[in-house]
């Protein structure tokens, strides 16, 4: 093989460090990003929170008002190479940071017109405290009791093999071999205890499976409730034709009116077996809003959560020793962690920014969702903002994914409101969420006795002027994690 050397011109994409970081923050969640901010703190001496009284918070740019001529420069490029990078001059290279790079970055920040110096401009604010987790409750119930001591430990045993549901996953003589040989626990003594854990608050805790706690539900009622006895047959023998709405062979098998039968059905529908809904271990569940929306004189606006809003600044005792006579390791140490503050600092600035210009952007287009709900939601995909703010649709998927909005209406995530069109009679488009919220709301107003098939709510869609297939209603239907109609009748 011949080697030769040749000269060959090509183009590529190199994304800087800072671009790099600015993407990165960017696409963080509100909690990951706090763990990304503690992370550069404890790594960096010369990057520190900046304290700040709550009058400083509320200076922090969340709103902007038409009046404003500041623009906040969001993050623009696309992290991956394919995607082209068309605005970089709002990130300048790392050797163009001078030393009065953060005064001149803040003075493109913007005011928060929505601010309040009133206490009650605190009303999203939530303070969740720990909750007692259902292990927990039982447990300190069967503290308060009089077993004696044998009987205690395999009460401990049997609490631990009860789930978060509040279900017995494990046979009885499991339980037996988790406990001490040398005890020589018998089935029929778990057995004893595992009664007395059923009839401990809640009621029902320990059951096998639902027909069993339900049944536990059922036994608790006075004997003299309507229709409880046919209730019992019902959960015991037939909790399977009740699930698939199998009325008619129902009726069939236990041989009783319609009467009867809607009367015991109404009697199981009123229990509630979700025990274990109300404890939790801890808040999984709990989410912290990037964004509050606001109704502004007479319009909806967004604004960043200030409480949220982390505020970092450069060590300037660190800094300062670059004016004083180090030794050159010392000297580059601090600048390279400077420059990281630095870098940090308005990758951090840049990401509030594109995520206020992107919450902008949304609110502004759905403001008919913030005033009348989710049948006035308009159709809007990624391509839409992208364009009117000018940055790549990847940039708006970062910016809205895990970020979430919190208005009068509750908390929804930014990617909520991205929706796709669906024709309409008049030649206008509707949003598909739009047209779930109506299939949700045919269903709550049907007949239980004759609920609507996708089909008659695909011609009542069309009767109201959206043009909605099918298929296409069951795909939402199922969306939602709504029945079929045969599912969803009722003899009540």
């Amino acid at each position: 093989m011949k080697q030769s050397l040749h000269l060959k011109l090509s183009q590529q994409i190199t994304l800087t460090p800072q671009l790099k970081q600015s993407l990165k923050l960017l696409q963080l969640s509100s909690l990951d990003l706090e763990q990304e901010i503690q992370q550069a703190l404890d790594s960096n001496p010369l990057l520190e929170r900046e304290e700040s009284d709550v009058v400083a918070q509320q200076e922090i740019s969340a709103v902007r008002s038409p009046e404003d001529n500041g623009i906040p420069q969001p993050v623009a490029e696309a992290a991956d190479p394919l995607f082209e990078l068309e605005r970089t001059d709002h990130l300048a290279p790392e050797q163009d940071l001078s030393s009065n790079w953060q005064e001149s970055f803040e003075s493109r920040r913007v005011s928060n017109v929505g601010a309040s110096n009133s206490e009650n401009d605190t009303e999203f604010t939530q303070y969740v405290s720990k909750q007692e987790s259902l292990y927990e409750h039982l447990s300190w119930q069967v503290q308060m009791t009089t077993l004696s001591e044998r009987d205690r430990m395999i009460a401990a045993a049997l609490l631990r093999c009860i789930d978060q549901d509040g279900y017995l996953g494990v046979e009885l003589k499991e339980v037996c071999a988790l406990m001490e040989p040398e005890l020589e626990i018998e089935e029929d003594e778990v057995h004893a205890v595992l009664s007395l854990i059923k009839t401990l608050e809640p009621i029902g805790a320990g059951a096998r499976d639902l027909s069993e706690r339900l049944l536990i539900l059922l036994c608790q009622l006075p004997a003299e409730t309507a229709g409880i006895e046919l209730a019992k047959v019902i959960v015991e023998q037939h909790l399977d034709l009740v699930g698939t709405r199998n009325l008619s062979r129902l009726k069939k098998e236990l041989n009783a009116s319609e009467h009867k039968l809607a009367e015991s059905l109404t009697l199981i529908t009123s229990l509630n077996p979700r025990i274990g809904a109300q404890f939790s271990s801890d808040n999984e569940n709990y989410v912290i809003p990037d964004v509050h929306v606001k109704k502004i004189n007479d319009t909806w606006l967004a604004q960043i959560n200030a409480d949220n809003q982390a505020r970092l600044r450069v060590n300037q005792t660190y800094s300062d020793l670059l004016k004083s006579d180090l030794d050159k390791e010392g000297s580059d140490y601090i600048q390279q962690n400077l420059l990281n503050a630095k870098m940090f600092i308005k990758g951090l600035m840049s990401r509030y920014d594109t995520l206020l210009l992107v919450a902008e952007a949304i609110v502004k287009r759905q403001q008919a969702f913030f005033e009348h709900g989710e049948e006035a939601m308009q159709p809007m995909v990624l391509q839409d903002i992208a364009e009117q703010l000018e940055l790549h649709e990847s940039t708006i998927s970062r910016a809205t994914a895990g970020k979430y909005l919190l208005c009068p209406r509750g908390v929804y995530e930014l990617k909520y409101f991205f929706s796709s069109a669906l024709s309409t009679t008049d030649g206008t488009v509707s949003s598909s969420t739009a047209i779930r919220s109506l299939i949700k709301k045919m269903v709550d107003a049907e007949s239980k006795a004759k609920p609507l098939s996708d089909n008659k709510i695909a011609k009542e869609l069309e009767q109201q002027g959206h043009i909605v297939a099918r298929r296409t209603v069951a795909k939402y239907r199922e969306s939602m994690h709504i029945a079929p109609s045969s599912q969803r009748k009722s003899l009540v």
